[in-house]
């Protein structure tokens, strides 16, 4: 099971069949997505019990749309600091995920190279396992106990079902995740269970199966010819957001 898929492509096909609720609202064509998934039906499906907010939007149209984006952010994070019962007066670690190298994995990183520090704010970068023989998890763990950190937030490029959500769509979660499990099967999740810290993941899809498109090469990972620009973007937004919050 390849875990770090967009989380709503799943609700859709659960609502209908499970206790799985959705909350919805769309708001000058930007739609706020929330999930908030209890220990029962967590096990049922697979996924781990928390809450899940998604908002999705127009690519074409984002720089109308920035301040409201910001907005939808902070209080997404604000309801999921409410969720852990957290303040905003924690010691907060930033952790950025992914390959640097790679276009479509690179959000995670620049989302770092944004985020400004503070007197109880830290920061770290993480390249993939296969370039540093380190696993993410542990990484995490180690600078997360380093910094007495209280919250994790930790930045990642997702895999997508349907094109469509391509540069369309921000995921949060207090869930965890599992780094590395777009591209192949891994169980190293990242949690408050493993990390010892609260966990806030914030991710973005910027790739899918070629089977979401043809069936001749199922295996193949693909992205858009403008995901440069939508990475860009998108990690400009969340660290202006971050930034404002913290």
């Amino acid at each position: 099971m390849y875990k770090d898929n967009i989380f709503i492509e799943e609700s859709e096909k659960l609502i209908n069949s499970s206790s799985l609720k959705k909350s919805e609202t769309v708001n000058n064509g930007i739609t706020l997505s929330e999930i908030d998934l209890d220990a029962k039906t967590s096990k049922a499906i697979g996924r781990n019990k928390g809450k899940y907010i998604t908002i999705t939007f127009d690519k074409d149209n984002i720089t109308n749309k920035i301040e409201e984006l910001i907005t939808l952010i902070n209080s997404s994070i604000n309801s999921m600091l409410d969720y852990l019962k957290l303040s905003k007066k924690i010691k907060v670690l930033f952790i950025g995920l992914g390959n640097k190298d790679i276009t479509s994995d690179k959000f995670g990183y620049l989302c770092i190279e944004k985020i400004a520090v503070s007197t109880k704010t830290y920061k770290m970068y993480k390249n993939v396992e296969g370039l540093t023989n380190i696993k993410s998890v542990e990484f995490t763990r180690a600078i997360s106990e380093l910094t007495s950190a209280d919250l994790v937030i930790v930045f990642d490029s997702l895999k997508a079902e349907h094109i469509e959500r391509l540069g369309t769509t921000i995921q949060l979660s207090t869930g965890g995740m599992y780094p590395g499990s777009a591209i192949c099967e891994r169980k190293s999740e990242l949690s408050k269970r493993t990390i010892k810290a609260n966990v806030i993941s914030i991710g973005v899809p910027t790739i899918i199966n070629m089977k979401s498109i043809e069936n001749n090469n199922p295996d193949l990972l693909v992205s858009t010819k403008d995901i440069d620009r939508v990475v860009d973007d998108l990690s400009s937004i969340l660290s202006i957001a971050i930034n404002r919050l913290f």
